[in-house]
């Protein structure tokens, strides 16, 4: 190696995959050069344009029977600086996305309303941010019992996204949080600016509300700059445009899951038992000028997940946005509490990645720390990064 030219070595190094940070890690190491190499601004560009798809870093999860809520942020990169798992007591998790996570920590004022604290925290750098609270606040659906969840979802996303930002740098950007709640009458949309501090009212669903946002907080999806929330019934969600401020109810296949597609398109997701597939439906305008939701894609999964986990209880939990990757938790008959699986539709690969039932928010970063701060002007010593 040490007579390959520095083109050479730079052209090798360009073809690792950001999915194996730990091989840029060791190469950090080597020398002085290949340090400079790794952090040269022409070589981060290159690498990111020929590996388009954020590496996955981590998994943010709610902890299952956690009283009140509980979250945890398992690292699987080992470049990430932070522990590899992390417990995040009293934080439930709601969303992670453009290197942020969001967290509501709830908590009931003389038994009802609910006053929502959000929490927007950066893993790769420990950064979190406490937000002001909202007004007007959700509250609680007007039975009153204690076991009743106030409806609410809220998504954390780059301030840039409607003026086409790659997201490849604007984990430390402004930044906005959109946040639908529902109340008897209405859905309501409000969204937070970073650079403002502040919180703005913008719309809500006109008329009686006759749909209301999931009272159990899972996964939003972003496809260009529509944001996608699930409702609370089996045939409704939410899309919510965050250019024109325009919030609507739509129609959803039965217990569908919200995906993003490789290709940029938004489809719902639904699992067929026989044979055990993933099934994506698609819009399709009628003659009528509406649109339906038709069949589009299907993927036999019997053919990815091991033999032992094909039984009759499944269910997706999240899924990766442009990437075609999915979350799938599959039952064994002897263990009720199931394992997850992160799925590639496209290449066939499967990895297990924890147990137990849970919405999973996937981290992704195109920021590798090896690459973005390898150089600092120091020797290395032998055998340790200083990344």
């Amino acid at each position: 190696m040490a007579h390959l030219p520095d083109e050479l070595v730079r052209e090798i190094l360009l073809r690792v995959t950001p999915d194996d940070p730990a091989c840029l890690l060791r190469a950090a190491v080597v020398c002085k050069s290949w340090r400079r190499m790794l952090a040269d601004p022409d070589f981060c560009c290159r690498h990111r344009e020929l590996h388009p798809t954020p590496h996955v870093a981590g998994f943010l999860r709610i902890v299952s029977d956690a009283i009140p809520y509980s979250s945890r942020f398992e690292s699987i990169d080992p470049t990430f600086r932070r522990p590899a798992a992390r417990d995040l007591p009293g934080w439930l998790a709601l969303d992670c996305r453009h290197g942020r996570a969001l967290f509501a920590t709830p908590a009931p004022v003389g038994g009802f309303p609910v006053v929502l604290d959000f929490i927007v925290w950066n893993p790769l750098t420990d950064e979190r941010r406490r937000l002001p609270q909202p007004s007007p606040r959700p509250t609680a659906p007007p039975t009153g019992r204690s076991t009743d969840r106030p409806h609410f979802n809220a998504a954390v996303l780059c301030a840039a996204t409607a003026e086409g930002c790659d997201h490849r740098g604007c984990h430390r950007g402004p930044f906005l949080v959109v946040f639908l709640f529902s109340t008897s009458t209405r859905t309501c949309a409000l969204v937070y600016s970073s650079e403002t501090d502040d919180w703005k009212y913008v719309t809500s669903t006109p008329g009686h509300n006759l749909y209301s946002v999931d009272n159990m907080p899972s996964p939003s999806v972003l496809v260009g700059d529509a944001l996608y929330f699930r409702g609370s019934g089996n045939y409704h969600a939410f899309e919510y445009q965050v250019t024109t401020h325009r919030l609507s109810a739509i129609y959803r296949p039965q217990s569908a899951s919200l995906m993003a597609t490789a290709d940029g398109e938004f489809h719902f997701a639904t699992l067929l038992e026989d044979p055990l597939s993933l099934c994506l439906w698609s819009a399709e305008k009628v003659p009528s000028g509406f649109e339906q939701w038709v069949q589009a894609r299907a993927f036999n999964l019997e053919t990815l997940l091991p033999k032992d986990t094909l039984t009759p209880r499944f269910n997706v939990t999240g899924s990766m946005e442009g990437a075609d990757i999915i979350f799938v938790i599959v039952y064994k008959y002897a263990h009720h509490r199931g394992d997850v699986y992160m799925v590639h539709l496209n290449s066939g690969k499967i990895k297990k990645v924890f147990e137990g039932y849970s919405y999973v928010f996937p981290y992704t970063s195109f920021c590798i720390p090896v690459i973005d701060e390898a150089y600092t002007g120091q020797e290395p010593r032998e055998g340790v990064p200083n990344a």
